[in-house]
């Protein structure tokens, strides 16, 4: 015969190993579109900064939702920078973008229709999309959007 105690001690054990396999999971919480916002404008500041990008001009401050289907909304954001090195070349002033940003979050390249001088990422799990450009010569452009996430 088992011992009571011991029978106790082992049920509660396996209990608290199931309730701890429950509370985790592969997907973190959904944020709102509000929250996704300011995420999305922190990494396009940080991204400028970091490729060294001068007289940064907001050109979208975003902070206003935006209608999608399914009463859910979006957030945008959108700025613009010089090239503090002004190298002439726009694919090293893309590449630069690219660089910083990948020392601000994990993003995925997404575009098909890339250039040297355009670039498309995502990140699912900020549910966030992101354009790098550099159009013309010292130019940096960055914009973004949230997925279409609940409003509250």
């Amino acid at each position: 015969m088992t011992n009571p105690a011991r029978r106790m001690l082992s049920a509660l054990l396996i209990t608290l190993f199931v309730l701890a396999g429950c509370g985790g999971t592969d997907h973190p919480a959904v944020p709102t579109a509000a929250e996704a916002g300011l995420t999305l404008k922190e990494h396009i500041t940080r991204t400028l900064d970091g490729a060294q990008g001068k007289d940064i001009k907001v050109t979208d401050p975003g902070g206003k939702d935006v209608p999608c289907t399914e009463g859910k909304v979006k957030r945008t954001y959108a700025a613009t920078a010089r090239d503090a090195f002004y190298s002439g070349d726009s694919n090293l002033t893309l590449l630069a973008m690219i660089g910083s940003l990948d020392k601000v979050a994990e993003y995925d390249f997404t575009s098909s229709n890339s250039s040297d001088t355009y670039q498309e990422v995502a990140n699912k799990d900020l549910h966030l999309r992101i354009v790098l450009s550099a159009p013309a010569k010292g130019s940096m452009v960055v914009r973004g959007e949230t997925e279409c996430l609940p409003s509250k």
